[in-house]
């Protein structure tokens, strides 16, 4: 019924966006070079994120495109979705950041190289994707792959997970690194963005043309930290239940076993190599 109520919910709820979206773009005090910003990433790789910081410059609006939304719980992800042909000229005359977890398949790279639209490709260890992945879904039962795991502990989550979405993951992101624009794009992993976020969201307002000066960077950085969106709780301190969960990096450390290490260094080893996330297969 959960997942029903949010595809049921989506379609008004993407229009109302937009219709906010396009009133900003209207009025007078506010301009942008770019109205439509776009970040691709996996799910659990820090999307949401980079998504609010950057929905805090002013007019834009978050949006969800509902075929996105009916997508991921008729097949329990996007990681695979291509956008439809109309998805940017929905959104023509509107001030939008739109996140979508899709590859870099040559047919939507074409829809965004068409409509001259930049954008960010956010990367996260694969590692660490799985254990927030396994985490996130045992605490939601709207989640299309909520009955995949919701019986699992984390060892055979971890299994379960390597074994489906793991090499699908790894192909995720070397399509991006293979099809990507070069002028339009960049990429940024998560890990760097939770060591320095100043650094790298100036680098991401800067790519998009918003105002990268210190004070609006460290404002809107100071008002997204993580313990401020996680209830108070501090980057590294200890709570699988909360909705953002830790957020840290190399946290797979502390659940991955032997067994585990082989099946990631199977479908993934080279992928984390290939990504500056290890240097050979002795991890």
């Amino acid at each position: 019924m959960a997942q029903k109520a949010k595809q049921w919910i989506s379609r008004p709820r993407f229009w109302a966006q937009v219709w906010a979206a396009r009133r900003n773009y209207r009025r007078e005090d506010v301009s942008h070079e770019h109205p439509l910003l776009f970040v691709a990433g996996l799910p659990k790789s820090g999307t949401s994120w980079l998504e609010s910081m950057l929905a805090s410059y002013p007019g834009y609006e978050a949006v969800m495109p509902p075929r996105a939304v009916a997508y991921e719980q008729a097949h329990k992800g996007s990681h695979d979705f291509d956008l439809p042909e109309e998805t940017f000229t929905q959104l023509r005359g509107a001030l939008a950041v739109l996140k979508l977890h899709l590859p870099g398949s040559p047919h939507n790279v074409r829809l965004l190289r068409e409509a001259e639209i930049p954008y960010v490709v956010l990367y996260r260890d694969l590692r660490d994707v799985a254990v927030s992945h396994y985490f996130y879904v045992r605490r939601t039962p709207w989640h299309p792959e909520y009955g995949d795991y919701c019986d699992l502990d984390v060892e055979d989550g971890l299994r379960h997970f390597s074994r489906t979405l793991l090499p699908e993951f790894a192909d995720w992101m070397r399509s991006w690194r293979k099809n990507r624009d070069r002028e339009r794009s960049i990429e940024v992993r998560y890990e760097d963005l939770l060591d320095d976020t100043v650094r790298e969201f100036r680098k991401v307002a800067s790519h998009f043309s918003l105002d990268a000066s210190s004070s609006t960077i460290e404002e809107i950085v100071d008002e997204h930290r993580f313990e401020n969106v996680s209830g108070g709780r501090a980057r590294g301190e200890q709570d699988s239940d909360s909705f953002v969960r830790k957020g840290v990096s190399g946290d797979w450390k502390h659940h991955f076993t032997p067994e585990l290490k082989n099946l990631f260094k199977t479908n993934a080893g080279q992928a984390l190599i290939d990504f500056g996330y290890e240097v050979d297969h002795s991890w």
